[in-house]
């Protein structure tokens, strides 16, 4: 009896896509690699098929909800913006954004808080919130990209942006001193 790879199995990706390439019904993902004709994302670095319909919403200004965000704190949708640790809070308001934007980096991410070092007080993440407006719009691969804008412009959303901090104490005059604060 021959025993054959999981990889080489009728239904696996190989399989499908050397039957792909042996028909002519294939495509050339934008990292170089070859897709199965029936694969709508490439299954390396799951960019969109360039061949298919760009979504009927591609460049549609929107107000994300809870379907586009990845989870939301306190009333607070929140959302990681890359692989570089940085996030955006739906909120103009900085207390509402560190507290939510700390609970998803608990929760979600397994840090033991938003600056992932639990000696730092929190407030000190503070320095890297930045309170703004932005305009939210699709992508053809279904996703969005939020972009600054002035608050009176149509659509704006406010929002806090949370640009993770290189490791190292905190910029003055941003440090913590011992005395009480307003906030």
């Amino acid at each position: 009896m021959t025993t054959t790879a999981n990889s080489d199995r009728p239904g696996s990706y190989w399989h499908e896509l050397a039957a792909a390439e042996k028909a002519g019904r294939f495509w050339t993902c934008r990292c170089g690699e070859h897709n199965p004709g029936t694969y709508d994302t490439c299954y390396f670095c799951q960019g969109p098929n360039p061949t298919e319909p760009v979504a009927a919403d591609t460049g549609r200004v929107f107000t994300p909800g809870p379907n586009d965000m990845e989870d939301c704190y306190d009333g607070v949708l929140v959302a990681s913006l890359g692989e570089d640790g940085d996030a955006i809070a739906l909120t103009g308001d900085k207390r509402q954004a560190l507290e939510a934007l700390d609970q998803y980096y608990r929760r979600v991410c397994g840090q033991p808080n938003l600056l992932d070092d639990a000696a730092a007080d929190l407030w000190d993440a503070y320095y890297w919130l930045d309170c703004g407006n932005a305009l939210f719009t699709r992508r053809s691969d279904g996703g969005w990209t939020a972009t600054a804008t002035a608050e009176d412009t149509p659509g704006a959303v406010p929002v806090t942006w949370f640009s993770h901090p290189s490791p190292g104490p905190v910029p003055a005059p941003y440090a913590q001193s011992s005395g009480p604060k307003i906030w």
